[in-house]
């Protein structure tokens, strides 16, 4: 049974320690323990390694990684092969609650809303990277902070360790991408981002992906945490805070341009979606 680590979206992993290990001659075993606060990251940079971890078996080789999850007992049955060598990385974790949502690549805009900042991350539990020599001087260079005398060498580690996990993390999305359904995401984001004004109608999106559009809807919802029309409603406030910070438009003008039936509904949605009025917006930002 796979135990995935999870992180938290807002908080980065607090490093205990950071090392590189080498077995020249294969005498060596990966050791039999449970760590009780402490989640374990392995990269093989030479050689293969053999890690149990709850009798699932991994076999790591050079450009492979593993990641072991604290309070779980893992272990090693065979040595070494002679030769390897290995990073490894000690770090701790908050719990993250069970009902949090994971992280969506989809559905972005550049209206950041806080609750993106309350989403987990399943890191890959087991994964081969594909460039090998940046990865290692990546892990170079954290072995290599970790080590020096920097008076916040703790907080810059772990920063630098979090950027690291969330590269491995969007690596391991390439193939997560190519599922149909996750395909067929991005068809419906890429319909309603070229729309230029007016929302897209429930039958038009169904039309245009040749599906039914309640299937959509809860696909969408899915893997975006957003509804069809919360999207369209920020993309169309996105392009109206465009409109406002470039063109110096009121209120009425942008409603028009966007192809809302009247001003006050488009307030409305803009109130929703950023928490305040248009009139309110426009008094605090800097116009052109």
């Amino acid at each position: 049974m796979s135990h995935p680590i999870i992180i938290s979206s807002s908080s980065f992993p607090l490093i205990h320690e950071i090392g590189l290990m080498t077995d020249k001659d294969g005498v060596e075993k990966h050791p039999d323990r449970v760590m009780p606060k402490l989640n374990v990251f392995v990269y093989v940079k030479k050689g293969q390694l053999q890690v149990i971890e709850d009798d699932e078996v991994y076999k790591l080789k050079k450009g492979s990684y593993l990641f072991l999850r604290k309070n779980i007992h893992h272990w090693g049955s065979e040595f070494y092969q002679p030769g390897s060598e290995w990073f490894y990385i000690h770090f701790f974790n908050r719990d993250i609650q069970e009902n949090v949502n994971e992280y969506s690549m989809y559905g972005k805009t550049s209206l950041v809303h806080h609750e993106e900042y309350q989403r987990k991350l399943t890191l890959p539990k087991y994964g081969e990277v594909s460039h090998l020599g940046y990865t290692q001087s990546q892990l170079e260079q954290l072995l290599e902070m970790y080590e020096s005398s920097h008076p916040m060498r703790p907080i810059l580690t772990s920063m630098h360790t979090h950027q690291f996990f969330l590269e491995l993390y969007l690596e391991n999305l390439e193939t997560y991408t190519n599922r149909k359904s996750n395909r067929m995401i991005a068809k419906m984001i890429r319909l309603i981002d070229e729309q230029q004004s007016n929302k897209l109608s429930s039958q038009e999106i169904s039309e245009a992906l040749g599906m039914n559009y309640a299937y959509l809807s809860t696909l969408f919802k899915q893997h975006t945490g957003k509804s069809i029309t919360q999207y369209q409603n920020e993309r169309m406030v996105e392009k109206a805070i465009q409109l406002f910070r470039r063109e110096n438009y009121n209120v009425s003008e942008v409603s028009d341009k966007l192809g809302f039936s009247n001003p006050f509904y488009f307030s409305r949605v803009f109130k929703k979606v950023t928490g305040m009025p248009p009139t309110d917006y426009l008094r605090q930002i800097y116009r052109g």
